[in-house]
């Protein structure tokens, strides 16, 4: 496969955007351009610094690939409208969700709203994570894009666990990075610390609160259930290898690698029906609920803490191959191809 000159751009230094770079870098030449500042008046300083590296330096590269459509993508997807370069934006979630009663959704504010709209109108190719935010896009964002989407899933690169369960603690483990209140209601967090405070056998676990999702938490939690700041990689691998059962009772989500990781360790899924969490879990014997309430949210955790071995590694053979990193660097590399190679697009 031809090696192309990738622009690679982002807003965020998450691990699974740094992931994607890494992916791309084993077939192509890809260098990171990294947004200093995404918030408040800097914004308009990072669109200088931003526009003045795209004059100079964006003719050097066949195609930039950007994560999420957002503010820093409008020049990239305007300049290679401008210079004939290709554009694929990531569309990763948040930037495809419009729930105002949240505040969340790129398009709850104005400059999100232009963002959107001019990003997605003047990319080449979009990918959504899922089908759930695929469809959230065409919804919020307008059915025109249907025509240049193409989901192409997230993906895990880690081993999948194969110690024997006996050994774990009867532990229920929830994940979410959040420093907001409202961050809570959209990954069910309030709901997580419902089911706990009706199980007071069992030990729960929220982890990566701060600010004002981690009071609140804390002021709510009963005490069987312990609220855990962001933690490094290697200690979340160490307490999902410990715990039993994990659950993502999210109102809202795009993919939930957090869901997968847990898997990977050995955890039993239990999960909302719907949105990402809906298709990570689909066909495999992991448990799901309908609604979020209360009494089946007990019933499933307390089958899972039963599942033995043998569940959980068929859990593990479907998700894990499911959402296996070579295949996404495989169909990126097929987008990347099909772009380059499309004079229909401009």
């Amino acid at each position: 496969m031809k090696q192309h000159q990738i622009l690679f751009i982002q807003h965020l230094n998450s691990s699974f955007i740094r992931q994607d770079a890494e992916l791309l870098r084993h077939d192509h030449q890809v260098e990171v351009y990294q947004l200093k500042n995404n918030k408040g008046i800097k914004i308009v300083f990072e669109g200088w610094r931003q526009l003045f590296f795209l004059i100079k330096n964006l003719n050097k590269f066949d195609l930039v690939f950007i994560w999420f459509a957002d503010f820093h993508a409008v020049l990239p997807a305007l300049f290679c409208r401008l210079m004939k370069k290709k554009c694929v934006i990531v569309i990763g979630g948040v930037d495809a969700s419009f729930l105002p009663e949240y505040n969340y959704g790129t398009k709850t504010k104005l400059l999100g709203r232009i963002s959107l709209y001019l990003s997605t109108l003047w990319a080449h190719q979009l990918l959504p994570v899922s089908r759930f935010t695929a469809e959230a896009l065409w919804r919020n964002a307008g059915s025109g894009l249907k025509k240049k989407s193409k989901i192409v899933y997230n993906c895990f690169s880690g081993l999948p666990y194969t110690g024997e369960n006996a050994g774990r603690e009867n532990v229920v483990v929830t994940v979410c990075l959040a420093n907001k209140e409202s961050t809570l209601y959209i990954k069910g967090v309030d709901f997580f610390v419902e089911v706990a405070k009706a199980m007071p056998e069992i030990q729960f676990k929220v982890v990566g609160l701060s600010g004002a999702a981690w009071r609140w938490v804390k002021e709510k939690a009963p005490f069987n259930l312990e609220v855990l700041s962001p933690i490094s990689h290697v200690e979340m691998q160490t307490l999902l290898s410990k715990s039993r059962v994990i659950c993502q009772f999210s109102r809202h989500e795009a993919f939930g690698l957090a869901l997968v990781e847990g898997i990977a360790a050995g955890c039993f899924p239990v999960g909302y029906n719907y949105g990402g969490t809906k298709e990570i879990l689909s066909n495999s014997p992991g448990i799901t609920i309908d609604q979020l309430e209360a009494a089946a949210a007990i019933k499933a955790i307390e089958n899972a803490m039963l599942a033995d071995e043998k569940t959980i590694q068929e859990i593990q053979n479907v998700v894990l191959e499911k959402f296996n990193c070579s295949k996404r660097k495989e169909k990126l590399n097929q987008v990347i191809h099909e772009v380059l190679n499309s004079s229909k697009r401009g």
